[in-house]
């Protein structure tokens, strides 16, 4: 019982990663404000969660902004472009929605489900490693297909918890505190392992050697090696 309640204890473990992940979901919200950025914002998101998962979570909101600065230039451009695929998307299911015909309706859905796996995967790439906009999506391509029952794990949780959070306005106050950054949070638990392999596969680091600081390197090539996953 009293490791239970001690400062290293799980329950006091637990806490504090509920208030950080109250913090991050503040801030993401915050800098998704102006819409064009939401890429930056998700991807420093992404990596600040990372750093949790490996003891490393410091000081959230400088951590959190650091990484918003310095991905921004990067990861507009491939927000913007997500945003203008989603938006097609969407007059498409609008148009061909109402078709009583399931040929017309079965592309739209298959086209979505590729963007939910592009989506779920180059927002945690890109806050690790650094390369080209073609790279990115590439790399994003490659792990949905190579880690397939993550991706479908990373696109449910995701998908289910926005459902939840919009039945109900007296679920108002929890997606705020939580809407973003929880999903997130279960996401790179799938997610985190596949990204650790590949930075280690990069640095040399082997299992024994432990998570030493990782040095990401402008390499285009990163993210996509080993990509397989064995689920």
């Amino acid at each position: 019982m009293n490791t239970l309640f001690s400062a290293d204890g799980p329950l006091m473990r637990a806490m504090s990663d509920l208030l950080t992940l109250l913090k991050l979901n503040f801030l993401t919200l915050l800098c998704c404000l102006p819409v064009f950025t939401a890429g930056a914002a998700l991807t420093a998101l992404h990596y600040c969660i990372m750093r949790m998962m490996e003891g490393r979570d410091g000081k959230v909101a400088s951590m959190y902004f650091t990484q918003f600065r310095a991905n921004l230039k990067s990861m507009t451009p491939v927000w913007i472009i997500l945003l203008f695929a989603g938006g097609i998307l969407y007059m498409d299911y609008y148009v061909f929605g109402r078709s009583t015909s399931r040929f017309l309706v079965a592309p739209v859905y298959a086209i979505a489900l590729i963007l939910a796996a592009l989506i779920v995967w180059i927002f945690p790439l890109g806050a690790r490693f650094e390369n080209s906009l073609s790279a990115k999506f590439k790399n994003a391509a490659i792990m949905s297909i190579g880690a397939f029952p993550r991706t479908l794990g990373m696109i449910a949780v995701t998908g289910v918890t926005a459902f939840v959070f919009t039945q109900s306005l007296r679920l108002l106050p929890l997606a705020v505190c939580f809407g973003i950054s929880l999903p997130a949070y279960f996401c790179a638990l799938l997610y985190y392992p596949v990204i650790k392999r590949q930075i280690r596969a990069i640095t040399g680091e082997t299992e024994e050697s432990g998570d030493s600081e990782v040095v990401e390197e402008p390499d285009s090539s990163e993210g996509t090696g080993g990509g397989t996953d064995a689920g």
